[in-house]
């Protein structure tokens, strides 16, 4: 007796049906789903070409940073977000799988040239913490020497040293006071400072130019008693009016007594010598005045 053939239950059949027409569908090929991704941010779209290519790209990473797994990890991210923003960029006829590897070489070299700068700083880092500065050189010892080494070189490189290192100029103005550009007066302070120091190793002193050079800056200009600028010019600005009558010889006479004493000190100072200027003008309009009269 034959046997009866056995049917499926009624409900199997939509199910298969929709698996053979999910599985005869054609697949969408990259150029489709990029142009779904661009043209309406179709996240499917972008989730299937991650899918497609993730191998590719992870793989690639890994052999270009070493095997590094966390490394490759870290690139495989930079690179579907560079997809993700240049899509709509890419042409019509890219092959995907091209552009992906040379995307992910280029992300890894860009990750290992991070990892490269941030060692170089951690190890400036390092160095710079345990630099040990060169010793300071004695001033004692470069002050009693230095004005005569000085006197030793010629004008353009004395006056370009005490313009750098008295003055505290910048090159750009010890350029312009020697009529020379900023470089030329970089090279010349350089080689002047050079020039004072063998002077000063002749002489038995120890120094590097560095060294030399912030001992000058540092000792060799030293900040005058309050009020001492305005003595002086009271005194010499009277002292020129007075020449020629004696009067500066007694000025000095005066200075040097009172040994420049500041404050009030200072006032009869002043005072004083407003006094002369005043009696040698008034001297001097009567001698002109008899002999005016003795000649009429």
């Amino acid at each position: 007796m034959p046997q009866a053939s056995v049917r499926p239950p009624p409900f199997f059949c939509p199910v298969l049906c929709l698996a053979a027409v999910y599985f005869q569908r054609p697949m969408l090929d990259d150029r489709q789903l990029l142009r779904r991704y661009a043209a309406d941010g179709s996240e499917f779209a972008f989730r299937e070409l991650v899918s497609r290519y993730v191998n590719l790209v992870y793989s690639t990473a890994l052999r270009r940073v070493g095997g590094d797994v966390h490394r490759a990890e870290d690139v495989a991210p930079i690179v579907f977000t560079d997809l993700a923003r240049k899509a709509a960029l890419l042409p019509q006829n890219i092959v995907l799988a091209g552009w992906l590897h040379r995307a992910t070489r280029y992300a890894a070299a860009q990750s290992l040239r991070t990892e490269q700068r941030s060692r170089r700083r951690e190890q400036d880092a390092i160095a710079m913490d345990t630099f040990k500065p060169e010793p300071a050189p004695d001033w004692e010892q470069i002050r009693p020497l230095l004005d005569d080494a000085l006197d030793q070189l010629v004008r353009a490189d004395r006056d370009a040293l005490v313009l750098r290192y008295f003055e505290q100029r910048s090159l750009a103005e010890v350029g312009i006071a020697l009529n020379a550009t900023e470089d030329a007066a970089r090279k010349r302070v350089s080689r002047a400072l050079d020039k004072l120091r063998a002077h000063l190793v002749r002489r038995g002193v120890t120094a590097t130019a560095g060294g030399l050079s912030l001992a000058i800056s540092v000792n060799a200009v030293q900040a005058t008693p309050a009020g001492l600028a305005a003595t002086l010019t009271n005194a010499s600005l009277s002292g020129a009016t007075a020449a020629g009558i004696g009067t500066t010889l007694t000025l000095l006479k005066f200075m040097s007594a009172t040994k420049l004493k500041l404050g009030l000190g200072a006032l009869v100072l002043a005072g004083a010598t407003t006094m002369l200027v005043i009696e040698h003008q008034s001297q001097a309009a009567l001698q002109r005045k008899t002999q005016r009269c003795g000649g009429g």
